[in-house]
């Protein structure tokens, strides 16, 4: 588990102004092809309009001016009143239209190629029929021979021109068919557009529950096993963001309140001047042994109670001083005569106690272990550069299943001490149950 990033290698804040950047432009991105897309295909739309109404518009106005023309030559030929000069002005108005024609679709090769046939072919018929230009006034006498001639120039004529108008609106078809594509390819984007968007939600969705949610939840469960006492929860620590400084923050603040509960609880239940159990931890380790189930148990404690005599004599001629260096030199030999499972207590002055546990088969080992606290006192203690010796009393009580409960068996194991103190001091006294 890494607990220390040196450095910030990423941030939270940039990744997602980065992201929705993204997604903004991407939203831009949208609109503007929409916009573009539709843009381009109603002008495509309004061209291939426009053009078709220049085009068909242009062809169809020429064929009805044809028509009148035609007419007015049949009278010319046939000898009937016409005007020849107005015959002649109709003609160059034909002319006209078959120009405008043209140039309403200029871009179209083929088309004014088509023009240009029919325009050839119908003052080749005026030719041939007599009625071109000049002719036309000077024009006498029934020519009705003629006119079967200028019929079938003027119908191949127009034929042409419904061609072209038949061209015109293929053209159209063409244009729409383009505007299709357009509307195709726009259909496309957009998908492609609200694929990138969905795809991007979804990423950005799991980014969220992998950068955000889920630190977010080990931080709050932190914070819940904290406040149950957990001292030694630590969040993982997996990205180098702000999250992982919170992260490590949280850990190191964890450590702190986990080393202030182990020096508070240290301190609570252990004696400053020997570093040995308290009287709280002592009572609390008895307790824990009485709240068992009396039909469960296999083992019982035993306890022993020890004071130093003439501790006062010590304390006079040495001073507090050597008086607590000799508690110290002490304990740590009543500590070295017990067993791992034993518990050596101080409960304050110069009185210590011993929680002994039984054999496994069920014998005291009161006795025993006290014998070996005496041992350890054959060697004399050293105090200020100086050997001092010193006796202790010792009283010892024995739970069975008839001892009422914690107090009952302190009171037992301090009675045993004082019957020891008075029986002549440096002595071993177990509590009697019958004569107490």
């Amino acid at each position: 588990m890494n607990n220390a990033p040196t450095t910030r290698s990423y941030s939270l804040q940039r990744e997602w102004s980065r992201a929705f950047t993204y997604m903004l432009v991407a939203l831009l991105i949208g609109a503007v092809v929409t916009i573009a897309g539709v843009r381009l295909v109603v002008n495509e739309m309004k061209g291939a309009a426009g053009s078709l109404k220049a085009e068909y518009g242009s062809v169809n106005e020429l064929t009805a001016a044809l028509d009148v023309h035609e007419q007015l030559g049949h009278r010319l030929i046939e000898a009937k009143p016409v005007d020849g000069t107005a015959f002649a002005g109709a003609q160059e108005d034909v002319e006209e239209l078959f120009k405008a024609a043209a140039a309403a679709g200029a871009g179209n090769i083929s088309r004014t190629a088509a023009l240009e046939q029919a325009h050839r072919d119908w003052q080749a018929s005026l030719e041939q029929s007599g009625l071109r230009g000049a002719q036309a006034p000077g024009l006498t006498g029934n020519r009705v021979a003629d006119a079967t001639a200028l019929m079938e120039a003027s119908t191949n004529v127009r034929r042409q021109l419904a061609a072209i108008q038949a061209s015109s609106v293929d053209g159209l078809d063409r244009g729409l068919v383009d505007t299709s594509f357009f509307e195709d390819l726009l259909f496309v984007a957009r998908w492609v557009l609200l694929l990138v968007a969905v795809g991007g939600t979804l990423y950005l969705r799991r980014r969220m529950v992998k950068d955000l949610i889920r630190p977010l939840n080990s931080l709050h469960r932190g914070v819940r096993n904290l406040e149950a006492g957990d001292y030694s929860h630590r969040l993982s620590v997996a990205r180098r963001d702000e999250l992982g400084e919170v992260a490590v923050a949280f850990n190191g603040m964890a450590a702190a309140l986990q080393d202030s509960h182990e020096i508070l609880t240290y301190r609570a239940t252990h004696d400053d001047l020997t570093g040995l159990a308290n009287r709280a931890a002592l009572t609390e380790r008895l307790a824990a042994s009485f709240s068992q189930d009396k039909q469960a148990r296999t083992r019982n404690e035993g306890l022993l109670f020890i004071d130093i005599d003439d501790f006062k004599d010590v304390n006079d001629s040495l001073g507090h001083e050597g008086g607590d260096a000799l508690l110290v030199q002490l304990a740590e030999r009543i500590r070295s005569s017990v067993r791992s499972g034993d518990l050596v207590a101080r409960l304050g002055g110069d009185e210590f106690a011993v929680v002994v546990m039984d054999n496994d088969d069920g014998t005291p080992t009161t006795g025993p272990v006290a014998e070996r606290i005496y041992e350890a006192l054959s060697e004399p203690f050293v105090i200020g550069g100086r050997p001092l010796r010193v006796s202790l009393s010792i009283g010892a009580a024995q739970r069975t299943p008839e001892t009422a409960d914690v107090r009952e068996l302190l009171r037992q194991a301090d009675s045993a001490m004082y019957r020891a103190k008075h029986g002549g001091k440096a002595r071993y006294e177990a509590f009697d149950t019958l004569g107490g």
